[in-house]
């Protein structure tokens, strides 16, 4: 390589400055990640999928005395793992059974992500949510979507549920199969019905294959897409802890 092509190499790369959005985020600087859920019951890493909805019970749950101690550290930004690799959610989702509507924890009325998000504005502090596009839940359960031969077809995004309408009326029309199309429902449930997201991270684990497997390349940038739509100008995501546009290049355009 040439002298002359070193040289401007070292001029582009020290020239690198991060946007608007991605020196917010450096910013922060102290944040707080909680990952609570069914595992929290289980004593596991990972669940499977195959957990009973109902071992989720927390006795006090108190997501205002999580704010105050992320507060006194200085932390800015709370951040929740809302759905590990086992699939169990922990709001109040349209979309699967495995969630807190399934658990004996207040009647099955209870919602994880409100109380905290409510909480969050209380203490003036950042709500961020990590949603996992591995689940074993799908994968194991007899009705679960994922792997299941479903072709890609044009799919409205969030898909309808007539006893649940939506406050936000947007809809999306992506070409998905019927996993992705049940990722993006979710997306969309976080997205605009728990205040201000201020983080997103998506966790590339991918730890067993059903025929067919769909968490694709494809896949990630229908994601990408919908949280421009929704969240616009976000010009980057979480993937794994690494803020990149490399994963979502539509992310990089204008509306």
């Amino acid at each position: 390589m040439s002298k002359n092509k070193n040289g401007e190499i070292i001029k582009k790369s020290v020239s690198v400055k991060p946007d608007s959005k991605q020196l917010a985020w450096q910013e922060l600087e102290f944040t707080c990640f909680i990952h609570f859920g069914v595992n929290t019951f289980t004593s596991r890493e990972w669940g499977d999928g195959l957990e009973d909805p109902k071992i989720f019970n927390p006795s006090c749950l108190d997501t205002d005395q999580w704010c105050r101690i992320a507060q006194a550290a200085g932390m800015r930004l709370i951040l929740l793992t809302v759905k590990h690799h086992d699939g169990f959610s922990l709001w109040q989702t349209r979309y699967t059974q495995h969630s807190v509507a399934y658990s004996r924890w207040r009647d099955g009325q209870g919602d994880v992500l409100k109380d905290l998000s409510l909480s969050c504005q209380k203490h003036g502090l950042k709500l961020g949510v990590y949603l996992s596009p591995a689940d074993l839940y799908q994968i194991e359960h007899p009705q679960g979507v994922y792997g299941n031969q479903s072709r890609y077809s044009w799919r409205q995004i969030p898909r309808p549920v007539s006893d649940r309408p939506f406050a936000n009326q947007h809809a999306f029309y992506y070409q998905v199969d019927d996993y992705n199309e049940y990722f993006m429902n979710q997306l969309f449930e976080l997205l605009t019905e728990y205040g201000p997201i201020h983080q997103i991270w998506f966790d590339g684990a991918q730890n067993k294959k059903a025929d067919n497997s769909t968490f694709t390349k494809h896949g990630m940038i229908s994601f990408g897409t919908l949280l421009r739509k929704l969240l616009f100008p976000l010009k980057g995501l979480m993937f794994d802890g690494v803020v990149t546009k490399l994963v979502i290049p539509a992310l990089q355009n204008g509306a």
